[in-house]
């Protein structure tokens, strides 16, 4: 049994190989690129390098080829011949019986006592093309090339195979017209294969075909007369007449030329003795054994096995000579097509001769014959294609039907199975192909546009072209708004070099994309302008007199997008109100609010600790509206997908815990909100009456489920503004141990947890976490950088219609110092106060509108302040904050100053109002961090 599914893996194996050499070069050339890059397509195993000869892909190579192929060919040709038999008593005795047994004819068929093919000759059918196949194989790998020696093996052991078997003799003429035909055509594949070839003059190419058959006829009469000689020896010992020797000899010359062909003259000798022999013993077989005994069966199978075997000597050797002469001359000659030629010429001219010099009245379809089969070979890439063209038709349409009912994954399976990207030859349209590529790229744009990068260079790059045209006028078509337009043209697939009406079409659209995208970032006059210039080319485009359905679809483009792009004019010069896309106040959700400053740097520390084999607690500690909470909500469109963001809010549900039950269930509450995140997962429920019985073993034992439905995903539990939770500790309504303790254990035992905690404290601030957490690691999250800070200022979304002097932008950033609640405060404010102001003025910020903005910002935001000056510092720490706050913007205020004010011992109280990032120390003194908190304790000091 292993044997056999070996014999009919490689079997598999073979039948693709002969596939690729005659349909698909190209993978023929990767798979010996993938056995060794140094080798040559048409490698020869006379020219392995030493450091090949035992590479396993090669030595399965050499069994496909010396063993595997002709088994194949023992049963293609036995099945070939057992169907002809069947099909012609099916036809004059099976069908006609089944039609007069039931009446539709009236005469009975005739009864067949013997069959078309007798046993006897497919016995000889099938021993002479296996045989044939095995030689051929052999001395053709060897001397000329390893996908040669594939191609006409098998093409010639099937076809003469078959044809000897239906003639029941090896004396077929037409054998000869097949021979001239197998060769040519394996050596137009062979001609194939080189992904570049040298092109070489005509009259180089004569001279090589000339001095190539020159060549091998002084070698072949040379390699004759010694095999000769050596058949003349053997005839002293077996009695054979002179031309058993002479074919004997051939044997020997076969034998020579492989020796010569591996450069060893011990080879030559060893070859040469062996092929004599071996050919010696079957004549010998046949001409004594056979006659002796008269068993029909066994005289037709010697008689094939020698044909086949002397057949396949002859024949190669013929073709091998000038071949192999011609590639060592070729360099200074006439290259591969003159070996080709010079190849089948010595090989099919001395046959022809041959058989001429025999029956000369032959000569004209002799001659006829083989010149046809010698262009119907070296032509087969373009006759070929014609001939399968409507069965790869239906194949491909089969194809197309069917990616219409798969899904993603295997319509994109199914367009690589398309003829156009094996059949390398087809040079004929293949019709429907840029419906295949629309419907993939609709399905899965990457992998369309690498199908079509592919097809682009060669014969139907026609249907690359199509389907881009196609697709590109769909994207055009579905610009539903301005923005929609200047983003189209870097989308759009086809070349801007694109001719025709077709191509001048898609150069208009692009180009007008590609000026309403500069009129978007231009200010309200000049955009105007710019608009007012594409919608007259809009208006020119629609006049157009061309009628084809083509430039019918783009003409109704053009119009949608005039509609569009006139809209937006209009809008422009009665705008009456901006739209305020800044938030100040909640936490901010990308799902919900367009404007969110996502802190790359922050989250690429995060990811990089997350996706530790052993991830430490991490602690993402930051002052109050620093974002801390806005970066936990919108984590998990930051991270990778294989993480499970469990986010819960401790200042909800989970701070009121009366005891470790109530907080668990709480927990598990929050967590089971990200269902909504993760539709694919199925959280599992949790029962607070379970968890009443024993809290600590029903919460773990709910956590092996989680892990169970989140399958291999790393699942990473968020806590915001865990000091709730230190709270409870306080208050004694849970037990730190308790508590921390399931933290610890959560973080030591299950290893696809990761556990985040953010707030405005450290552990180090907190009596209890920091000897439960000792190795946490500290991500701190502050302010902006300016480069942020500038973005969601000037362009917080893509086209943002306010424009911002330079002078505005730094003012703004300087009295926020990017902080992100407060950049966001101002920025709102600027568009309520912009909103009031005249249409001419109300797109243009500058530096006074900042300061306007920010006196409005003061007391929008009061609580955001209040809450600094109320519950963030105490009444010396206030007192201190107002004596800075009087000296002026970015004034330091220097230690002796506040000693002489407030006494010796500030240190402590320093120290917190730094750490709290309020005030800062310079070199000559303290001033405040952020300029708005410095004018909102001046306003507030006035105020009492």
């Amino acid at each position: 049994m292993f044997l056999s599914n070996s014999l009919f893996k490689l079997g598999f194996i073979n039948f693709k190989l002969l596939f690729w050499l005659i349909f698909h070069p190209s993978a023929w050339r990767d798979y010996v690129n993938r056995i060794e890059p140094t080798l040559v397509p048409d490698f020869a195993l006379a020219d392995l390098p030493s450091h090949c000869q035992h590479h396993p892909e090669l030595k399965r190579l050499k069994s496909i080829v010396f063993l595997v192929q002709p088994l194949w060919i023992l049963v293609v040709i036995s099945l070939a011949l057992l169907s002809i038999d069947f099909f012609h008593w099916f036809m004059i005795q099976g069908l006609p019986q089944v039609l007069y047994d039931r009446g539709f004819i009236t005469i009975p068929p005739p009864k067949i006592d013997s069959y078309l093919i007798p046993f006897e000759n497919i016995i000889l059918g099938v021993s002479y093309g296996t045989m044939l196949c095995l030689v051929g194989g052999l001395i053709s790998s060897v001397t000329i090339s390893m996908a040669f020696g594939l191609v006409a093996s098998a093409l010639a052991g099937i076809i003469l195979g078959i044809l000897i078997g239906i003639k029941g003799t090896t004396a077929v003429l037409a054998a000869i017209w097949l021979g001239i035909f197998i060769i040519s055509f394996a050596a137009a594949m062979t001609a194939s294969l080189p992904a570049t070839s040298q092109k070489h003059k005509l009259d180089r190419q004569i001279y090589g075909v000339i001095i190539s058959l020159a060549m091998s006829a002084i070698v072949l009469i040379a390699g004759s007369t010694i095999g000769a000689g050596v058949g003349m020896l053997l005839k002293t010992v077996i009695d054979i007449t002179p031309a058993q020797a002479q074919i004997i000899g051939m044997a020997a010359a076969a034998g020579l030329l492989l020796g010569w062909r591996l450069k060893n003259w011990r080879w030559m000798l060893t070859l040469s003795f062996f092929f004599a022999s071996i050919m010696a013993f079957l004549m010998s077989v046949i001409f004594n054994l056979v006659e002796e005994t008269q068993i029909l069966w066994l005289d037709k199978l010697l008689a094939g096995l020698t044909g086949g075997a002397v057949n396949g000597i002859l024949f190669t050797l013929l073709f091998t000579l000038p071949y192999m002469l011609a590639n060592v001359l070729a360099r200074y000659i006439g290259g591969i097509w003159a070996g080709i030629i010079a190849g089948i010429l010595g090989s099919g001219g001395t046959y022809v001769g041959f058989v001429i010099f025999i029956n000369p009245n032959l000569l004209i379809p002799i001659l006829v014959g083989s010149i046809v089969s010698l262009m119907v070979g070296l032509t087969y890439q373009k006759w070929l294609p014609i001939i399968l063209y409507p069965f790869i038709a239906i194949w491909n349409l089969s194809l197309y039907l069917l990616a219409q009912k798969r899904g993603t994954e295997q319509s994109v399976t199914l367009l690589h199975r398309h003829s156009a990207f094996w059949d390398e030859h087809q040079f004929l349209p293949l019709w429907g192909l840029e419906k295949q590529l629309v419907h993939v790229y609709q399905q899965d744009a990457i992998a369309a546009t690498a199908a079509m990068t592919q097809l682009s260079a060669g014969a139907q790059s026609w249907a690359v072209e199509s389907a881009q045209i196609i697709l590109d006028s769909q994207s055009l078509s579905r610009c539903q708004t301005i923005i929609d337009i200047a983003e189209i043209y870097p989308k759009l697939l086809t070349s801007e070099q694109l001719i025709g009406p077709t191509g001048d079409w898609l150069k208009s659209f692009r180009e007008m994309s590609q000026k309403v995208e500069d009129a978007l970032e231009q200010e309200n006059h000049q955009q105007q302008a710019t608009l007012m210039a594409v919608i007259d080319r809009l208006k020119g485009l629609l006049v157009s007199k061309e009628v084809s359905a083509e430039v019918q679809l783009f003409r109704k483009t053009a119009a949608q997008w005039q509609g569009i792009v006139e809209k937006h004019a209009d809008e422009l010069l009665n705008i009456q109100e901006l739209p305020n896309i800044y938030t100040f106040g909640p936490p901010i959700n990308k799902k919900y609010h367009e404007v969110f400053a996502e802190r790359p740097e922050v989250t690429k520390r995060l990811e990089q600790l997350l996706q530790k084999r052993h991830c430490p607690p991490l602690l993402l500690y930051g002052q109050r509206r620093t974002g801390k909470t806005s970066l936990l909500i919108n984590l998990d469109y930051l991270l990778p997908s294989t993480f499970v963001m469990l986010f819960v809010d401790c200042q909800g549900p989970v701070s009121l815990a009366r005891d470790p039950a109530s907080l668990f269930y709480n927990l598990g509450r929050a967590i089971n909100e990200a269902q909504e995140k993760y539709p694919n997962i199925k959280f599992p429920p949790l029962n607070e009456d379970t968890l009443r019985t024993d809290p600590f073993t029903r919460f773990d034992e709910w956590l092996d489920k989680l892990e169970q439905a989140t399958g291999d995903k790393t699942l990473l539990l968020a806590l915001d503004e865990f000091v709730t939770i230190d709270e409870a500790f306080e208050d004694k309504r849970l037990q730190p141990a308790e508590i921390l303790g399931m933290f610890r254990h959560l973080i030591q035992h299950r290893p696809r947890f990761r556990l985040l905690f953010a707030g405005t404290h450290t552990f180090a601030d907190l009596q209890h976490w920091a000897s439960y957490l000792i190795n946490v690691q500290t991500v701190q999250i502050g302010y902006l950088s300016e480069e942020e800070a500038r973005q969601l200022i000037e362009q917080p979304i893509k086209y943002f219609p306010v424009r911002y002097t330079p002078e505005a932008s730094q003012r703004l950033i300087t009295v926020t110092r990017a902080h992100p609640a407060l950049v966001q405060l101002v920025c709102g404010e600027l568009i309520q106060l912009k909103d009031g102001q005249n249409v001419e003025k109300r797109l243009k910020v500058e530096i006074d509108d900042v300061e306007k903005a920010t006196k409005r910002a003061l007391s929008v935001g009061s609580f955001f302040f209040a809450d600094i000056e109320q519950n963030q510092v105490d009444d010396t720490g206030r007192a201190i904050l107002y004596f800075i706050a009087s000296h002026g913007e970015g004034i330091p205020v220097s230690q002796t100053a506040l000693s002489t004010q407030f006494g010796n011992n500030l240190e402590k109280t320093l120290a917190s109002l730094k750490q709290r990032d309020i005030i800062e120390a310079q070199e000559d003194g303290y001033c405040f961090q952020v300029e708005m908190i410095r004018q909102w304790f001046v306003k507030s000091k006035d105020m009492y």
